[in-house]
Formats: structure tokens, sequence, C-alpha cells
């Protein structure tokens, strides 16, 4: 008996799912980490506790589930893109991972976008980022030289994992192109922006298939954990590129939205012309020779929160959403801004900030709770439509997944929004359902792959309100004016 499990290494926690042969998924088991801000702008982790919570996910696990400790076991990672760790030739980690919400490289995106501008746009098919990987590394060297002296390996968080288990250093494409020191379309490191960068090629991981099995567990780590059977490891994909393997069957007709505390959308290159490239990420995908488009709001979910918070701390988040069901579509007026940490999609600047305009006297709490939920919405529609599609209808079905499917009548504005209809899952996993197909294709097995495909179902549909969508969309009209007329400013 083989089993599956997909290993997600996220920001706040690392998650563990559990599938048979036979497409039925067990159960799951995570442990949460800390995240560090030494000063303003920082964000940092010690890759220490990923191993830990690891092994603590994977002790969960086994208690919950005996077999795991006997079967053979194919494990596939996903994990947070472009935070960097280093490590010297012993294996040592240098420093505390940068993560990938830190914002503290904008001088070396600066350089980035002045010297290398073009031909980061012609090779990686990205502009710089202070989110992205490479400004993270010139941040290092710049200001830590005795650091990246020591530097044998750079390596993406969930690569660092693998690493942990089996001495291999190894990534695959989809994290290595949010890097952008990665060729996109020859796939692999871009030797000429290596070289001006004073970054050897020796430095950076070796690329591997997303889903074929690159070796077996270290034989301590797995005495450690009480296994017994043979395990084996997939390097799996970047979160989001798990996220779109887990959740889409049709790449020319069906799109991703995923709401947590980001909101991305993402469908795959359905055509060869690369138009509007910089006006979205665009990045390979876990499948071979199959890329894929996608733009961020980086407060989506987070934005609900942190309303919640000072509105009603003590009321429960269904009560406090459900207060937006008794304000009409349009927030009496009331727009939403969810530029709390500047903006990625489309507008591509820190400087950007929350907002909530239009508020009068006569306006309740459930104008407001309704203006930020249909102000995420609205946010994710203008990242889409930025995406090089030519209108919010391009596609004719949405999967969307994260702690949105809680929520039917959000579920029902998002599908009046974008005026077109969205699908909600069986397996809301994330994108350790993704890591976990990565592990099942290993098995090089179609009929397996084909069962565990079709064990994901459709489970309810949210199909657009011809009324509701045309009185929507004078809304977004509103927020979008007011959107664009703060990045002039910038």
């Amino acid at each position: 008996m083989t089993l599956f499990l997909g290993v997600d290494l996220g920001t706040s926690s690392l998650k563990i799912i559990l599938g048979t042969e036979t497409g039925e998924l067990l159960g799951s088991t995570s442990r949460p980490f800390a995240i560090s801000s030494p000063q303003a702008g920082y964000s940092e982790q010690d890759p220490d506790e990923w191993r830990q919570a690891f092994e603590q996910a994977m002790l969960d696990l086994i208690i919950l589930f005996p077999e795991v400790a006997e079967a053979s076991l194919i494990l596939g990672f996903s994990g947070q893109m472009h935070s960097l760790v280093l490590i010297d030739q012993a294996g040592n980690v240098l420093r505390p991972a940068i993560l990938w919400n830190d914002s503290r490289t904008s001088a070396e995106v600066q350089q980035l976008r002045e010297v290398f501008g073009d031909h980061l746009l012609s090779i990686e098919k990205n502009i710089p980022l202070e989110g992205f990987t490479l400004p993270k590394i010139l941040w290092v060297q710049k200001h830590q030289p005795e650091i990246w002296a020591q530097t044998w390996k750079l390596m993406l968080p969930k690569d660092y994992l693998v690493y942990y288990l089996t001495g291999q250093v190894y990534t695959e494409a989809s994290d290595a192109a949010g890097t952008i020191m990665f060729d996109i379309e020859k796939q692999c490191w871009d030797e000429e922006l290596l070289q001006q960068l004073a970054i050897s090629l020796e430095q950076c991981p070796d690329i591997q298939p997303s889903t074929k099995i690159i070796g077996e567990m270290n034989a301590e780590i797995k005495q450690r954990l009480g296994l017994k059977g043979k395990v084996q490891l997939v390097m799996g994909g970047a979160d989001n590129a798990c996220g779109a393997f887990g959740n889409l069957t049709d790449s020319q007709t069906q799109g991703l939205i995923s709401v947590g505390t980001s909101g991305v959308v993402l469908t795959y290159e359905t055509e060869k012309s690369k138009k509007d490239l910089g006006k979205y990420h665009y990045f390979n995908s876990v499948i071979a020779d199959q890329n894929y488009k996608m733009g961020v709001t980086l407060a989506a979910g987070y934005s609900l929160d942190w309303f919640k918070k000072f509105l009603a701390p003590e009321e429960s988040f269904t009560a406090f959403t459900r207060l937006a069901e008794d304000s009409p579509i349009g927030s009496q007026g009331v727009t939403f801004l969810p530029y709390l940490f500047g903006e990625r999609s489309p507008y591509f600047t820190p400087n950007l900030s929350g907002a909530l305009l239009g508020l009068r006297a006569h306006h309740t709490r459930s104008d407001i709770v309704r203006g930020v939920m249909e102000g995420i919405a609205f946010s994710l529609r203008n990242v889409y439509e930025n995406m090089g599609i030519q209108s919010a209808t391009s596609f004719k079905v949405f999967r969307i997944t994260g702690g949105v499917v809680k929520n039917p009548f959000w579920l029902q504005l998002f599908a009046d929004v974008f005026q077109t209809k969205m699908e909600v899952l069986s397996f809301d996993e994330g994108p350790a359902y993704g890591a976990m197909l990565c592990a099942v294709a290993g098995k090089n097995d179609t009929q397996l792959m084909a069962t565990w495909q079709a064990a994901n179902q459709v489970k309810m549909i949210y199909r657009s309100n011809a009324e509701q969508a045309g009185a929507y969309q004078e809304a977004y009209e509103r927020f979008k004016k007011l959107s664009d007329q703060q990045a002039s400013a910038y």
C-alpha cells in the first residue's frame, strides 16, 4: 500500500494532508510557527521552526492514522514563494529566512529597474518587486557581505525542507521562476544575469521536474519519526502553482481565485502572445511546458479580519459578515480600497494606502462591512482585467478557494462582480492538495492520477445574476476610478 502526503509550508503554519491509492482524502494535521519583525519592513522566519513543525505534524499524523508508519509513502511539497534561505557548505542556515512579504529592498528594486529592467522583462517575464527573491540577495550582498561570502547554496522554503529530509539541493521551475533570475522559456537559471550580479551558478539549486521522485528520506529522520516503509519525495511546486494544479482541470476555460490573507487570480496561459507583460506575474507551472499568469491583492481576507477587530472583536465571523446582507449592492456609496500593505497588482507600489471613502452620517455597520467585502472582490476583478485578458468574462468559470468558500453570500457576490460562474470543489485543502497530486503523479500511473482528479468534484456552483451584475458594475467603476486616482499620485 502506498499513501500520498501533501506538505504545504505556508507563511504561518505547515500543513500535511494524507490520501490513499483509491482517491480518498483521509485527513490532515498542521503546526504553526512565528514571523519575526525585528524592525519596520522586516519579515523573517527561522527555518529550524519549519523542520520542527514538519516533524511534529508528521508525528501527529501517525497518531491519527497509524497505518502511515508501516506504509510506503510519497511526499510532495508546496511552499511560500520568493522567501530566501542561505546555507553554508556544512548545511547550516546562515541567517533567518527573508520572507516574501519583507519590504526592506526598495533600493535594490530601484537598481534592478534602472539597470536590468528590460532584461528582466524579456527573460524573466516580470518586473522587479520587493517581494521577489533576487532583491533580497542583493540586499544581503550589500548589507551582510560576510554572510554572502559564506553562502554555499541559496534556496526557497520548500526546497530547504526537501534538503533537510534528503540532503539534496534541488528546486523546480515554478519556484525558481519567482526568484526573477530564471529564464522562463528555457527553464534554466539566467547565467548572464547571475554573472553580472556576482551570483555563481553553483550557488543555485539544480532544477528538477515537479513530479519526479528525487530521493528518499534520510534514514535517521525516518527512524526518529517511526517510519518503517519506503519514504520517497517529489519536489512539488510553489504554493499558487500547486493551488492551480489541485483545482483546475481545463486550462482553456477555468481560472482560479483564492481568497485568504492575500487574494490571487490565476489563469493558465492560453496563447503564446505575452502582451502586457509587467502588469501581472508570469511564471512556470508544475505542469511541463505550461505557464500561468497571476495577479495578487496583498490584503484580501486580511482586510476583513482587520476591520472586524475594530468593529466587532467579540462577534463571531459568521455573524459579522452576515451584516453585509442588510446593505444594498454598492453599500450606499461606501467604497473600500484594500491597500493596507500598499499593493501588488495592478499598481505595483508600496505607497498605496487603504481607504474607506464616501462615508456619510446615514451609513451603518452593515454598509461598511459590505463595502469591505465588495472592495476585496472589486480589487481582484481589477487585477484580472490587467492580466492581458480583454474582459472579466473571458473565462467561462472560476474555481474559487480559501476562506471565502465558507460564505455563500460572498461567493454569490464574486460571481456577480466577475459576471461569470464560480465553482466550489469538494476538497478545499489549498496548495497542500496540489502538492499531494504532485506526489501521486510521481507514481507514473495514469489511472491513479485520473482517480484522484475525478475525486475532487464540484460541490457548489454560483451563477451570475444579470440584474445584480449590472448594479455591481456601477460600484466597480467607482472603485476603479478612486484606485486609479490614488495610484496616479505615485
